[in-house]
């Protein structure tokens, strides 16, 4: 039995799915437009922005030593023994959808970066975990200079390579590249690397750096999981771990007290904790993370070294048995 239908009716349908997707567009320009005025870039900075910075800004960095700077969400500065880098690096208001590399449509800053992209020593290495917006930022990718290397997760070449880098290098976990005498080894996670619901996942990687037999662990955002455990028997001499956006998402991001267990199974020195402080993504209080997380390490705090966006650590010789370590001013 055939279906009856009314073809004159296609042409109508057709006219109002076009109005009413012309009305959305306009809609969404007309919202960009509103927050353009606060989510372009920051003005560049007349100095560093915190007091640790101003003291040790980032072209006095020694090449001997290990020297991080926080400077917000996951996004740490980093000499490594002579090495230049930056992990998913955010500078500016917003991170989101960028339209047109005009504006961003998304969560605001709670806290302005410490540094502007002008600001930054010549970086040999841009690190990125995964595709997330709040991890690959593409303007603040786009801000940084294009001969840095890039290494990144398995599926993010085509949202990188566009930006102008020459030297985009991906890696699944297990694998290794290698940048200036400093080895880079990508490992898992517990997490997730889809940049939008209905696309496949790009993957997501933390990574294992290591230099003159110094290590450090780069972990990706991740629930708990003992998978960085299997660093215990030449551990690192630092492990930085996110330990915001846990409620409701505690599916894909540890809570404090899971994150400092994973820290401890590393057998890690120290501890860099991330993703907390900067971006609104999660229900938990603004202040709590890093208070959980201080409660969960009790006696061995000390082992924290960076507790506000600008601190710096600095281990001056990472290769002694016991590192001399400087957490300078602006620091708790």
């Amino acid at each position: 039995m055939a279906l009856a239908y009314d073809s004159a009716a296609l042409p109508r349908r057709k006219r109002r799915l076009r109005r009413w997707i012309a009305v959305a567009a306009g809609l969404l320009l007309t919202l960009g437009a509103m927050l353009a005025m606060e989510s372009g870039p920051l003005a560049a900075h007349p100095g560093p922005g915190s007091p640790a910075l101003r003291q040790l800004p980032p072209a006095a960095w020694p090449a001997d030593a290990i020297t991080i700077a926080y400077l917000g969400h996951a996004s740490l500065l980093m000499d490594y023994l002579g090495v230049r880098m930056i992990s998913d690096p955010t500078f500016f208001k917003r991170v989101g959808l960028s339209v047109g590399g005009l504006f961003t449509i998304g969560p605001a800053r709670l806290r302005p970066a410490p540094l502007a992209p002008a600001q930054l020593p010549h970086l040999d290495l841009i690190l990125i975990t995964h595709a997330h917006m709040d991890h690959l930022d593409e303007p603040s990718l786009a801000a940084l200079p294009k001969d840095s290397t890039v290494v990144a997760c398995s599926g993010c070449r085509d949202l990188i390579a566009p930006l102008g880098f020459r030297d985009v290098r991906t890696l699944r976990w297990h694998q290794s590249t290698t940048v200036d005498g400093l080895k880079i080894t990508a490992l898992g996670a517990r997490h997730w690397g889809r940049r939008w619901p209905w696309q496949a996942d790009r993957g997501y990687n933390s990574y294992l750096l290591e230099k003159n037999g110094v290590r450090m662990l780069l972990a990706c955002d991740s629930a708990y999981t003992d998978i960085f455990a299997s660093l215990h028997n030449h551990p690192p001499l630092i492990a930085a771990f996110s330990i915001g956006a846990y409620d409701p998402w505690i599916r894909h991001h540890a809570n404090p007290e899971q994150a400092w267990a994973m820290f401890r199974e590393t057998g890690a020195r120290y501890m860099i904790p991330i993703h907390w402080g900067t971006f609104r993504l999660s229900k938990e209080p603004y202040g709590a993370p890093m208070a959980r997380l201080l409660a969960a390490a009790g006696p061995l705090a000390d082992r924290i070294p960076i507790r506000q966006i600008g601190a710096i650590f600095q281990a001056d010789d990472p290769r002694s048995p016991i590192p001399e370590t400087r957490t300078l001013p602006g620091n708790p």
